[in-house]
C-alpha cells in the first residue's frame, strides 16, 4: 500500500470513528466492522491504519479534551481489540498519550479508566501484549509525581499494578532482599546549627517549645545516625557498628520514656478533629494543622529535634522502624550471608529493646494500646510473606475441596440412596515444579521413568566418569602376560601375539596410560612394529614382581595336578569296569 492509498484509507477510518462516538452515548460497533470489511487489504496493514485513526482522533479533540468523550473513545477502542479490528495494545496507546499530554491534576481524574479495567488488562488478549505498557505508563508517572504532594495519587498507582500483576511477578519481588541504600538522611555538625539569632521572639512563643526537653547535641547527632542502620540493617552484623547501635539506641529509648508528648499541642489536635467529626464541618473549612500530612523525608534539623520528639506521629514513625529492624535481624532470610548471624546475648538484647519499644506505643495517645495490637498483627503477617520469599515465591493456587465418592441422599419414601459425585480432578503439577523439587534432592528429571532411573543411579556425572567402575584399561599384567610368556625362544615367531595388528594397536594405548617406558627416548629408530613391542614386553618382564609370576606358577601346577588326578581317576574306573 503507497502513501496516497494508507492517507485516504486513514481518513476514511477517522471519519467512521467519529460517526460512531456520535451515535448516543454508547459507541456503535458495528458500522466500524461494516467499514472494515468492506476494505480488500492485508489485515496487519488494516490494524496499522485503524491505530493511526484512533490516535489521530485523540490528537485532534486533545485541544478541547474531555474526560467523558475520551472515555467514550477508550471504550471503543477496547471493543476494536475484541473484534480483532485493531491491535490489542492500542487502548494502552491511548492512555499513554493522555498521560503525556495532560496536567498532572487532569492524569489524577482519568486514573480511574485504568483502575476500574483491571479485569480488562488482565484478560488473555491482553495481558501479555499490554503489561509492559502499563508497567512504563505507571512508572512513568510515578517519576513525575512527588512523593510528598501526591501521596494518594502514587498509592492508586501501586495499588493497581499490586492488582494487575500476579503475585509472583519477578520484577515487583525484590528476591534477593535488596536494600535502598541511595535513601540517605543527612543531619547537620555543630558547625551547621543556628544559633536561633534569625528567629524573633514571637515565633519563638509560637512554637511554644519547652526548656525542660533540653535535648543535647549528642542526642540529636545518636537520633539521626540511627537511620543509617535503618537503610542498611546489615552493617549491625559486625562488631563495632553493632556496638554502636545498642548505644544509640538504649540512649534514644530512654530519651522518649523520660520526654513526655507535648499533651497540650497534641490534646487541642484530636479535640478539635473529634469537634469537626462531629459538627459535620466540611474538610475544606477545616483548619490546615488539622488536616494529616506525609513527609516523604525527616526535617532534620536541631532546631526541631525538641517539637519532634514532642509529637505522637513522630514517635510512632521512629518505633516503627526500630521494629522493622529487629525483626529483620532475627529472621531467618534466604539471601544472608553465612556471617548474618546473632549470638545468644544479641538475640536476648533484641527482644528486650522490643519489649520496650512496644511499651512505649502503648503510651503513645492517641489509641496506643490498639495502635500497638494492630502493629503487632502487620509484622506477624510480615513473617509469613517472608517465609513466602525463602520458599522461592511460589504461585498461589485454590485449594481443592476433599473427594467424596458419594454423598447420601434421603429419598421420598424413606430409603437412603447415595448419589455419585465426581472426583474432582487432580491438578497435575507443572514441569517446573517438578524439576525444583528434584533439583532440591539432587535428583534429575528426563521425562521418561526408566530415563530417570538410569540418571539418578548417580547424578553427579563428573562423580560417575571418576568410579572405578568405569575404567576399563586391563592392568599391564594381564594384558601381556600371554605375549611375555611367548618370549620363550622355542615359540614360533609366526605364532607370537605381537605380530597382530589388533593387539599391536591396543598394546600401543594401553603402553601410553599405563607405562613410562613408552616416553622413553631411544637412539635405535623403529623398524617394525612387533619388534618394538617386543622389546617393550621384555622391559615389562623385569619390572614385574617374582611374586606374581611364582603365584601364577603356583595356579598353573595346581592345575596340572588336579588334571593329572582327574585322568587317574578315570583309569581306575575304567579298570575296574574291565574286571
Amino acid at each position: 500500500m503507497d502513501k496516497t492509498d494508507f492517507e485516504k484509507t486513514r481518513y476514511e477510518f477517522l471519519e467512521s470513528i467519529s460517526q460512531a462516538l456520535d451515535f448516543g452515548e454508547q459507541p456503535i460497533i458495528k458500522a466500524l466492522l461494516v467499514t472494515n470489511n468492506t476494505y480488500l487489504i492485508g489485515e496487519a496493514d488494516k490494524k496499522a491504519i485503524w491505530d493511526q485513526a484512533f490516535r489521530d482522533k485523540f490528537l485532534n479533540d486533545s485541544p478541547f479534551f474531555s474526560i467523558p468523550l475520551f472515555e467514550k473513545l477508550l471504550q471503543l477502542s477496547l471493543d476494536c481489540a475484541v473484534a480483532l479490528i485493531c491491535s490489542p495494545t492500542l487502548p494502552v496507546i491511548l492512555l499513554t498519550d493522555a498521560f503525556d499530554i495532560l496536567s498532572l491534576g487532569k492524569c489524577e481524574e482519568i486514573f480511574y479508566m485504568v483502575e476500574m479495567k483491571v479485569s480488562t488488562w488482565k484478560q488473555e488478549l491482553f495481558f501479555n501484549q499490554c503489561k509492559n505498557t502499563l508497567l512504563r505508563l505507571c512508572n512513568d508517572l510515578l517519576r513525575r509525581l512527588s512523593r510528598s504532594q501526591n501521596t494518594v495519587f502514587c498509592g492508586r498507582i501501586l495499588l493497581f499494578l499490586a492488582k494487575f500483576f500476579p503475585f509472583s511477578e519477578r520484577s515487583g519481588l525484590n528476591v534477593v532482599s535488596e536494600f535502598n541504600l541511595d535513601n540517605l538522611t543527612t543531619f547537620g555538625g555543630k558547625e551547621d546549627l543556628s544559633d536561633g539569632s534569625d528567629i524573633t521572639e514571637k515565633e519563638k512563643d509560637a512554637m511554644e517549645v519547652e526548656e525542660s526537653l533540653g535535648s543535647d547535641y549528642n542526642l540529636y547527632k545518636k537520633f539521626w545516625s540511627l537511620q543509617d542502620f535503618f537503610r542498611n540493617p546489615n552493617q549491625c552484623y559486625t562488631k563495632i557498628p553493632w556496638k554502636t547501635f545498642c548505644l544509640h539506641t538504649n540512649d534514644v529509648l530512654s530519651a522518649f520514656s523520660t520526654i513526655k508528648l507535648d499533651e497540650r499541642r497534641n490534646r487541642s489536635k484530636w479535640d478539635e478533629a473529634d469537634v469537626s467529626a462531629d459538627v459535620g464541618i466540611d474538610e475544606t473549612s477545616t483548619n490546615a494543622g488539622n488536616v494529616q500530612q506525609y513527609f516523604a523525608k525527616y526535617l532534620t534539623s536541631q532546631n526541631l529535634l525538641e517539637l519532634q520528639l514532642g509529637d505522637s506521629n513522630f514517635r510512632r514513625y521512629i518505633l516503627l522502624q526500630f521494629l522493622i529492624i529487629f525483626q529483620y535481624l532475627d529472621s531467618p532470610v534466604k539471601f544472608k550471608q553465612e556471617t548474618h548471624k546473632l549470638s545468644e546475648e544479641q538475640t536476648t538484647w533484641i527482644t528486650e529493646a522490643t519489649d520496650q519499644v512496644y511499651r512505649l506505643l502503648k503510651d503513645t495517645p492517641p489509641d496506643g494500646a490498639s495502635f500497638a495490637q494492630s502493629i503487632r498483627h502487620i509484622l506477624k503477617r510480615e513473617e509469613l510473606w517472608s517465609n513466602w520469599k525463602n520458599d522461592g515465591c511460589p504461585e498461589f493456587r485454590p485449594t481443592i475441596a476433599p473427594n467424596t465418592d458419594d454423598i447420601p441422599n434421603d429419598s421420598s419414601n424413606g430409603e437412603k440412596k447415595t448419589v455419585a459425585v465426581a472426583r474432582p480432578r487432580r491438578m497435575k503439577r507443572s514441569l517446573g515444579d517438578q524439576i525444583r523439587e528434584a533439583s532440591k534432592r539432587h535428583k534429575c528429571i528426563i521425562g521418561n521413568a526408566e530415563m530417570n532411573r538410569l540418571w539418578n543411579l548417580c547424578p553427579d556425572n563428573m562423580a560417575a566418569c571418576r568410579s572405578k567402575d568405569r575404567d576399563f584399561l586391563p592392568t599391564l599384567e594381564h594384558y601381556f602376560e600371554e605375549a611375555i610368556e611367548q618370549l620363550d625362544p622355542s615359540v614360533e615367531s609366526q605364532y607370537k601375539r605381537v605380530n597382530e595388528a589388533n593387539f599391536g594397536w591396543r598394546a600401543l594405548r594401553l603402553l601410553a596410560r599405563r607405562s613410562l617406558h613408552f616416553f622413553t627416548h631411544g637412539n635405535t629408530p623403529i623398524t617394525r612394529l612387533p619388534d618394538y613391542l617386543e622389546t617393550h614386553v621384555r622391559k615389562l618382564a623385569k619390572d614385574i614382581p617374582l611374586g606374581i609370576w611364582i603365584s601364577k606358577l603356583g595356579v598353573i601346577l595346581r592345575r596340572s595336578i588336579n588334571n593329572i588326578k582327574n585322568h587317574t581317576q578315570k583309569g581306575v574306573r575304567h579298570k575296574m569296569q574291565v574286571f
